[in-house]
């Protein structure tokens, strides 16, 4: 039985955690889809979605309105160790986009447990997700993050940053008020801890010499718990290392140093 898939466009991946359902002794893995993009990729209530278990995920394939037989599809999907579910939208009120509940046993059986962190890429009629796995990526340690924006002071326009947060941060020495310097080049950003006690002078001369920028660790404003570090960047060096708006970054990190290249979706199975 085909499957509908059309290619008609993709949106910006998503960063998604699988969530916990039902209560401690009878807790199941689920998975919330959010935002404008899940209508017009086909997923509207009522839908028909072929759910199958995938290496470290999942692929939520659209049905063919005109199927023939539901129950040979339902058969030979049940017999790959997936599913058929419907489109439905959370019982939950306070979304103020559409959404897509879906909970089961396939989500564990892909390989995926509660409170993983998932990358999720769309097309029309597919979802598609997976496991963020730090060795296929070729990395010991790493985050996620996606690059936001801010307007420029002057024209307004929106400019890309590069923004990092959290106790990982401080965990490898980037701590509250640290100093980093910023070295780019096409693909990559790398982040380096210093030393206070370097001459200002000659360590300006360094900079300017190397065409890095000094970093300032600074406190996550937007917390209001205990203070966390915090890290933005814009301008040149965001520039020189040609990230733009939406892109998904790998940040691999060690004691001192942290390195920032794009995404390779390939090596996480997609």
């Amino acid at each position: 039985m085909k499957i509908n898939v059309y290619q008609r466009g993709s949106v910006s991946p998503q960063l998604l955690t699988v969530q916990r359902c039902g209560n401690a002794d009878n807790s199941r893995a689920r998975i919330l889809f959010c935002g404008r993009w899940l209508p017009a990729m086909g997923f509207i209530p009522g839908a028909l979605v072929q759910v199958m278990p995938e290496t470290d995920g999942l692929s939520f394939n659209l049905c063919n309105e005109n199927i023939k037989s539901y129950s040979e599809l339902f058969n030979s999907t049940m017999d790959k160790g997936g599913n058929l579910i419907h489109v439905s939208l959370p019982i939950r009120k306070g979304y103020k986009e559409p959404a897509f509940l879906t909970t089961g046993k396939y989500i564990t059986d892909s390989g995926l447990s509660i409170g993983d962190l998932v990358i999720v890429k769309y097309d029309y009629g597919i979802i598609r997700v997976r496991k963020i796995d730090p060795n296929k990526l070729g990395f010991k340690n790493v985050q996620i993050i996606t690059t936001t924006c801010i307007k420029h002071k002057t024209t307004k326009e929106q400019i890309p940053k590069v923004r990092l947060s959290g106790d990982w941060l401080s965990d490898i020495g980037f701590t509250i008020n640290s100093v980093a310097t910023a070295a780019s080049e096409a693909g990559s950003m790398t982040l380096t801890l210093e030393n206070a006690d370097t001459g200002e002078r000659a360590f300006m001369k360094y900079l300017r010499g190397n065409k890095m920028k000094l970093v300032q660790v600074s406190k996550e404003p937007h917390n209001r718990g205990m203070p966390l570090p915090c890290i933005g960047i814009t301008g040149s060096c965001v520039e020189t290392a040609v990230f733009h708006i939406g892109d998904m970054l790998a940040a691999s990190y060690d004691y001192g140093v942290i390195q920032l290249q794009k995404l390779d979706f390939d090596k996480l199975g997609f």
